[in-house]
């Protein structure tokens, strides 16, 4: 016999290798097996056909082959064993397919022990994914010669356009899988979720986002995804930000993080806006990610404290009021201004403290932005003047290297600044033993001013360092123990520099002590 792509092939051949070549665009494996396995056995009339399924080949057999009831004559099946002995595992172990003739002269034919049929002839093919055998396709027949090699040609044609569609629809169903989960990943999430394109048409959303849209209302995602974020404006005002940063327009990996508050339901939210883009597509496409983080209560909380704070403030002025008085007679009364060296160090400790107490009453009780222009030396040439004398009483020596000829003013809080340097100084005051250096660097660089205090002091464990900016965290080591110090000295300092849009920072010197630094944007 000729083979087959030298015959000419038969009206019933190209009928056949048409109906499969429409299945490549199927994408559901269940429907492609049972009709592959209904088609094939049809054209060679086969009287039972089998699909023998590796466990071992990475595909999940059980999710595609739903239905095991095939055509009468068919049959799914799933004996690893064949594929140890017999003719599956003879075509397994070549790659090939094969035909018996007849199994009585074969003996690569084995029959199974629970199997009365009659087979006298029997045709192989094996499924082939990723180089791999995974499945196999057995044909029988219960007389002999009825296969030959036209058929097995014909078999094999057609099971090597199925190992396509086997590998197109187990990619399909992978990809489906992962956006099913990723779908309830973000409809789960409590935050809003939007995803828009460079126009500000929503392409996703999740069930928060929706609620938000439909001002309580879950509005279905197939009703909003496509429509503009824009004709959605009037639903809150939250939004109002967002919608402004797309009029505007954007470049790649850029990053927005604001706050920003809803007039209708008075809710506060903190807003990570980004782009994603894809810049392989044809003009580069990109959008929008928005996520939008409800924090009201910690708001809340927050205006809480501060009116807490402003309560007691208030209450603080009249004993602080009375402690000042009280000086002010002393000093009448008494000569403390021309008094020993000691008790004018006193009388200048206790006046810097009681101005100083009473600023910060005025601050916290003080409404709105306190943030102005001031000049940093000045700030901290007045700060390194009032501690000289605590570092004096240690015999330690107080440096200060100010590169601050060219730096601009800066725009901050005075008091919260301040209050942050001399937490750095006074920490450095108490952690350096008698007679150690304490050098105090400010310099501009990269669009930032940077303040540093370095220290000849104890220095700093390794297992302390990320901890050192946590309320009340304090380093449990001998050296250090009895200092005074609750812990929280150095948490104010980050979070009054954050609120600034900077940052801290703290590392041990090579010379030994440590260093502790702060910058501010300029």
């Amino acid at each position: 016999m000729l083979p087959f792509d030298a015959e000419q092939p038969t009206y019933e051949d190209l009928k056949l290798l048409a109906e499969v070549s429409q299945l490549l665009t199927v994408l559901d494996l269940d429907r492609v097996m049972q009709r592959v396995i209904q088609l094939t056995s049809e054209a060679v009339g086969a009287a039972r056909a089998s699909l023998i399924l590796r466990d071992d080949s990475g595909i999940d057999w059980e999710h595609i082959f739903l239905a095991r009831d095939l055509d009468p004559r068919q049959s799914v099946i799933d004996v690893s064993a064949v594929f140890d002995e017999g003719l599956a595992g003879w075509v397994v172990r070549h790659r090939q397919g094969a035909v018996v003739f007849d199994t009585l002269l074969d003996s690569r034919w084995r029959t199974l022990p629970d199997d009365d049929r009659t087979v006298r002839s029997a045709l192989c093919v094996p499924f082939m994914h990723d180089s791999e055998v995974v499945a196999v396709l057995t044909l029988d027949h219960p007389e002999p010669h009825h296969f030959d090699e036209h058929d097995l040609r014909l078999v094999t044609i057609v099971v090597n356009q199925a190992a396509v569609v086997l590998r197109n629809a187990q990619l399909f169903n992978r990809v489906q899988s992962q956006q099913r989960q990723l779908e309830v990943v973000l409809h789960a999430i409590p935050d809003m979720l939007f995803v828009l394109d460079e126009d500000g048409r929503i392409i996703l959303l999740n069930d928060a986002a929706c609620r938000l849209l439909g001002r309580g209302e879950l509005l279905p995602a197939s009703r909003v995804v496509g429509a503009s974020l824009r004709d959605y404006a009037g639903s809150d005002t939250a939004l109002a930000s967002v919608l402004d940063i797309v009029s505007r327009g954007a470049r790649p990996s850029e990053l927005w993080p604001f706050e920003t508050r809803s007039e209708q339901t008075g809710r506060d939210y903190q807003v990570t806006m980004s782009t994603w883009e894809q810049p392989h597509e044809r003009g580069g496409r990109f959008g929008y990610v928005i996520v939008m983080h409800d924090v009201t209560t910690l708001r809340d909380l927050h205006r809480f404290k501060d009116e807490v704070l402003k309560i007691v403030s208030h209450d603080l002025r009249s004993p602080l009021a009375q402690v000042i008085t009280a000086f002010d007679l002393l000093r009448m009364d008494l000569p403390l201004d021309d008094g020993p060296e000691h008790v004018r160090e006193c009388v200048t400790i206790i006046d810097e403290a009681t101005a100083r107490m009473n600023n910060l009453i005025e601050h916290l009780l003080a409404e709105g932005d306190s943030r102005i222009e001031i000049d940093p030396r000045e700030l901290i040439v007045q700060l390194l003047n009032s501690l000289r004398h605590r570092a004096a009483q240690k015999r330690q020596r107080i440096e200060s290297v100010l590169l601050l000829d060219e730096v601009p003013r800066l725009m901050v809080d005075p008091m919260l600044i301040r209050e942050a340097m001399e937490n750095y100084l006074t920490n450095a005051i108490k952690y350096t033993p008698d007679g150690g250096t304490i050098t105090v660097r400010a310099y501009s660089q990269d669009k930032r001013f940077y303040f540093v205090v370095e220290d000849t002091g104890f220095g700093l464990q390794a297992e302390d360092l990320p901890n050192l900016f946590t309320p009340y965290y304090r380093s449990d080591r001998e050296e250090t123990r009895d200092i005074e110090g609750v812990g929280i000295g150095l948490s104010l300092v980050k979070r009054i520099v954050e609120r600034h849009g900077g940052g801290v920072w703290a590392e041990n010197r090579e010379e030994g002590g440590s260093r502790f630094g702060l910058w501010l944007p300029l």
